[in-house]
Protein backbone atom coordinates (compact mmCIF):
# COMPACT_ATOMS: atom_id res chain seq x y z
CA UNK A 1 0.00 0.00 0.00
CA UNK A 2 1.48 3.30 -1.06
CA UNK A 3 1.51 6.25 1.32
CA UNK A 4 0.49 9.59 -0.12
CA UNK A 5 2.83 12.45 0.64
CA UNK A 6 1.47 15.99 0.58
CA UNK A 7 3.96 18.60 -0.55
CA UNK A 8 3.03 22.28 -0.48
CA UNK A 9 5.23 25.00 -1.90
CA UNK A 10 4.62 28.28 -0.13
CA UNK A 11 5.43 31.80 -1.23
CA UNK A 12 9.07 32.79 -0.80
CA UNK A 13 9.89 34.25 2.60
CA UNK A 14 12.54 36.93 2.97
CA UNK A 15 15.16 36.03 5.59
CA UNK A 16 18.31 38.06 6.17
CA UNK A 17 19.65 39.12 2.79
CA UNK A 18 18.35 36.27 0.64
CA UNK A 19 15.14 34.41 0.00
CA UNK A 20 14.04 31.16 1.62
CA UNK A 21 11.49 28.85 0.06
CA UNK A 22 9.44 26.46 2.18
CA UNK A 23 8.21 22.93 1.46
CA UNK A 24 5.99 20.90 3.78
CA UNK A 25 5.73 17.12 4.08
CA UNK A 26 4.06 14.93 6.72
CA UNK A 27 7.06 15.10 9.07
CA UNK A 28 9.18 18.04 7.87
CA UNK A 29 9.18 21.75 7.27
CA UNK A 30 12.01 22.26 4.79
CA UNK A 31 13.35 25.79 4.38
CA UNK A 32 15.58 25.79 1.31
CA UNK A 33 17.64 28.51 -0.27
CA UNK A 34 17.36 27.05 -3.78
CA UNK A 35 14.04 27.30 -5.58
CA UNK A 36 14.03 23.56 -6.31
CA UNK A 37 15.33 20.73 -4.18
CA UNK A 38 16.98 17.56 -5.57
CA UNK A 39 14.63 15.14 -7.34
CA UNK A 40 12.86 12.84 -4.89
CA UNK A 41 14.38 14.67 -1.92
CA UNK A 42 11.23 14.92 0.22
CA UNK A 43 10.41 11.24 -0.31
CA UNK A 44 13.95 10.38 0.81
CA UNK A 45 13.49 12.54 3.92
CA UNK A 46 10.33 10.66 4.80
CA UNK A 47 12.17 7.34 4.43
CA UNK A 48 14.85 8.58 6.83
CA UNK A 49 12.16 9.68 9.27
CA UNK A 50 10.47 6.27 9.12
CA UNK A 51 13.75 4.52 9.87
CA UNK A 52 14.72 6.86 12.71
CA UNK A 53 11.24 6.66 14.17
CA UNK A 54 11.60 2.87 14.28
CA UNK A 55 15.07 3.07 15.84
CA UNK A 56 14.95 6.19 18.02
CA UNK A 57 11.34 6.95 18.97
CA UNK A 58 12.12 5.17 22.24
CA UNK A 59 14.26 8.24 23.02
CA UNK A 60 12.15 10.92 21.32
CA UNK A 61 8.46 9.91 21.16
CA UNK A 62 7.56 13.49 20.17
CA UNK A 63 8.89 12.86 16.65
CA UNK A 64 5.69 10.97 15.79
CA UNK A 65 3.52 14.05 16.25
CA UNK A 66 5.78 17.08 15.66
CA UNK A 67 7.41 18.17 12.43
CA UNK A 68 11.16 18.55 12.24
CA UNK A 69 12.60 21.69 10.67
CA UNK A 70 15.33 21.37 8.05
CA UNK A 71 17.34 24.36 6.81
CA UNK A 72 18.96 23.49 3.48
CA UNK A 73 21.57 26.03 2.36
CA UNK A 74 22.63 26.22 -1.27
CA UNK A 75 26.35 25.76 -0.52
CA UNK A 76 28.96 25.72 2.24
CA UNK A 77 29.61 29.46 2.02
CA UNK A 78 25.96 30.28 2.70
CA UNK A 79 25.84 27.68 5.47
CA UNK A 80 28.87 29.16 7.23
CA UNK A 81 27.48 32.70 6.89
CA UNK A 82 24.02 31.64 8.10
CA UNK A 83 22.27 32.34 11.37
CA UNK A 84 23.47 29.27 13.30
CA UNK A 85 27.26 29.92 13.35
CA UNK A 86 28.24 26.27 12.71
CA UNK A 87 31.78 24.97 13.34
CA UNK A 88 34.01 25.45 10.29
CA UNK A 89 34.61 21.71 9.95
CA UNK A 90 30.95 20.68 10.06
CA UNK A 91 28.68 19.46 7.27
CA UNK A 92 25.58 19.96 9.38
CA UNK A 93 24.40 21.02 12.80
CA UNK A 94 21.50 20.18 15.15
CA UNK A 95 19.58 23.10 16.68
CA UNK A 96 17.90 21.60 19.73
CA UNK A 97 15.75 24.51 20.87
CA UNK A 98 14.10 24.60 17.42
CA UNK A 99 13.97 20.83 16.86
CA UNK A 100 15.80 21.55 13.63
CA UNK A 101 18.93 20.75 11.68
CA UNK A 102 20.88 22.86 9.19
CA UNK A 103 22.88 21.40 6.30
CA UNK A 104 24.11 22.55 2.91
CA UNK A 105 23.63 20.98 -0.50
CA UNK A 106 26.14 18.35 -1.61
CA UNK A 107 27.16 17.30 -5.15
CA UNK A 108 25.88 13.79 -4.39
CA UNK A 109 22.35 13.42 -3.01
CA UNK A 110 23.34 10.23 -1.16
CA UNK A 111 26.00 12.15 0.79
CA UNK A 112 23.48 14.85 1.70
CA UNK A 113 21.02 12.24 2.98
CA UNK A 114 23.73 10.62 5.10
CA UNK A 115 24.52 13.97 6.71
CA UNK A 116 20.84 14.63 7.38
CA UNK A 117 20.38 11.20 9.00
CA UNK A 118 23.51 11.77 11.11
CA UNK A 119 22.37 15.18 12.36
CA UNK A 120 18.79 14.03 12.92
CA UNK A 121 20.14 11.25 15.13
CA UNK A 122 22.06 13.82 17.19
CA UNK A 123 18.91 15.92 17.46
CA UNK A 124 16.78 13.02 18.66
CA UNK A 125 19.33 11.27 20.87
CA UNK A 126 21.01 14.35 22.36
CA UNK A 127 17.56 15.72 23.15
CA UNK A 128 16.87 12.70 25.33
CA UNK A 129 19.96 13.50 27.41
CA UNK A 130 19.28 17.23 27.49
CA UNK A 131 15.93 16.51 29.13
CA UNK A 132 18.01 15.45 32.14
CA UNK A 133 20.45 18.38 31.63
CA UNK A 134 23.22 15.98 30.65
CA UNK A 135 25.36 15.16 27.63
CA UNK A 136 25.73 11.65 26.18
CA UNK A 137 29.16 9.99 26.13
CA UNK A 138 31.00 10.94 22.94
CA UNK A 139 31.45 7.35 21.78
CA UNK A 140 27.75 6.55 22.21
CA UNK A 141 26.54 9.75 20.57
CA UNK A 142 28.82 9.54 17.55
CA UNK A 143 28.57 5.78 17.14
CA UNK A 144 24.78 5.89 17.01
CA UNK A 145 24.77 8.79 14.53
CA UNK A 146 27.18 6.92 12.25
CA UNK A 147 25.05 3.79 12.47
CA UNK A 148 22.01 5.75 11.33
CA UNK A 149 23.79 7.33 8.35
CA UNK A 150 23.04 4.27 6.26
CA UNK A 151 20.77 1.25 6.46
CA UNK A 152 20.73 0.57 10.18
CA UNK A 153 18.80 -2.67 9.64
CA UNK A 154 21.71 -4.08 7.58
CA UNK A 155 24.93 -2.37 8.78
CA UNK A 156 26.98 -4.30 6.22
CA UNK A 157 25.84 -1.80 3.59
CA UNK A 158 27.49 1.05 5.46
CA UNK A 159 30.82 2.64 4.56
CA UNK A 160 31.59 2.60 8.28
CA UNK A 161 31.00 -1.15 8.39
CA UNK A 162 33.49 -1.67 5.59
CA UNK A 163 35.98 0.58 7.38
CA UNK A 164 35.47 -1.45 10.56
CA UNK A 165 35.98 -4.74 8.72
CA UNK A 166 39.17 -3.42 7.13
CA UNK A 167 40.73 -2.10 10.33
CA UNK A 168 43.35 -4.49 11.81
CA UNK A 169 42.44 -5.76 15.27
CA UNK A 170 45.58 -4.18 16.69
CA UNK A 171 44.35 -0.72 15.70
CA UNK A 172 41.46 -0.80 18.18
CA UNK A 173 42.05 0.84 21.56
CA UNK A 174 41.54 -1.06 24.82
CA UNK A 175 37.95 -0.28 25.74
CA UNK A 176 38.73 1.12 29.19
CA UNK A 177 40.89 3.78 27.54
CA UNK A 178 38.52 4.25 24.60
CA UNK A 179 35.43 4.95 26.70
CA UNK A 180 36.96 7.92 28.56
CA UNK A 181 38.26 9.77 25.49
CA UNK A 182 36.67 12.82 23.91
CA UNK A 183 38.01 12.76 20.34
CA UNK A 184 37.88 16.50 19.67
CA UNK A 185 39.87 17.19 22.85
CA UNK A 186 42.08 14.16 23.35
CA UNK A 187 43.04 12.99 19.86
CA UNK A 188 45.09 15.08 17.46
CA UNK A 189 46.54 12.37 15.22
CA UNK A 190 44.28 11.85 12.18
CA UNK A 191 44.85 8.09 12.06
CA UNK A 192 43.97 7.69 15.75
CA UNK A 193 40.96 9.96 15.33
CA UNK A 194 39.69 7.93 12.41
CA UNK A 195 40.22 4.67 14.32
CA UNK A 196 38.30 6.10 17.29
CA UNK A 197 35.25 6.85 15.14
CA UNK A 198 35.32 3.42 13.55
CA UNK A 199 35.53 1.84 17.00
CA UNK A 200 32.62 3.97 18.27
CA UNK A 201 30.53 2.81 15.33
CA UNK A 202 31.52 -0.81 15.88
CA UNK A 203 30.69 -0.87 19.59
CA UNK A 204 27.30 0.81 19.14
CA UNK A 205 26.34 -1.60 16.34
CA UNK A 206 27.36 -4.47 18.63
CA UNK A 207 25.24 -3.19 21.53
CA UNK A 208 22.24 -2.16 19.43
CA UNK A 209 21.99 -5.14 17.10
CA UNK A 210 23.35 -7.77 19.47
CA UNK A 211 20.30 -7.61 21.76
CA UNK A 212 16.89 -5.91 21.83
CA UNK A 213 16.19 -2.21 21.31
CA UNK A 214 14.73 -2.00 24.82
CA UNK A 215 17.97 -3.31 26.28
CA UNK A 216 19.83 -0.57 24.43
CA UNK A 217 17.31 2.00 25.71
CA UNK A 218 17.69 0.71 29.28
CA UNK A 219 21.48 0.83 28.95
CA UNK A 220 21.33 4.48 27.81
CA UNK A 221 18.82 5.31 30.55
CA UNK A 222 21.14 3.91 33.21
CA UNK A 223 24.09 5.91 31.87
CA UNK A 224 21.92 9.05 31.78
CA UNK A 225 20.90 8.43 35.38
CA UNK A 226 24.55 8.32 36.42
CA UNK A 227 25.18 4.57 36.60
CA UNK A 228 28.88 3.81 35.97
CA UNK A 229 29.51 2.22 32.58
CA UNK A 230 30.80 -1.09 33.93
CA UNK A 231 27.78 -1.45 36.20
CA UNK A 232 25.36 -0.63 33.35
CA UNK A 233 27.02 -3.24 31.11
CA UNK A 234 26.48 -5.82 33.84
CA UNK A 235 22.95 -4.76 34.72
CA UNK A 236 21.63 -4.71 31.14
CA UNK A 237 23.93 -6.99 29.13
CA UNK A 238 25.30 -9.20 31.91
CA UNK A 239 28.97 -8.49 31.21
CA UNK A 240 30.76 -9.03 34.54
CA UNK A 241 33.96 -7.26 33.45
CA UNK A 242 35.26 -4.93 30.75
CA UNK A 243 37.59 -7.74 29.67
CA UNK A 244 34.62 -10.02 28.98
CA UNK A 245 32.80 -7.25 27.10
CA UNK A 246 35.86 -6.47 24.99
CA UNK A 247 36.37 -10.15 24.18
CA UNK A 248 32.77 -10.62 23.02
CA UNK A 249 32.74 -7.38 21.05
Amino acid sequence: MKTAILILLLAPVRAADWTWHETLSPHFVVAHEMVWMPSGFVLSLEKIHNRLRRDLAIFSPWMAREKLKLFLYKDQKSYMAGQFSPPSWSNGIAIFNQKAIAVYSQPEKSKLLQIIAHEMTHLLFDGYWKEARKEPPSWLNEGLAMMEEGDSEDPRRSDWYRAMAGLPAGEFMPVEKFFILTPTKDLHDKAMLSAWYVQAYSIVVFLYHGRTRMQFKNFCAQLRDGTPLAKALWSVYRYPTMVKFERDW
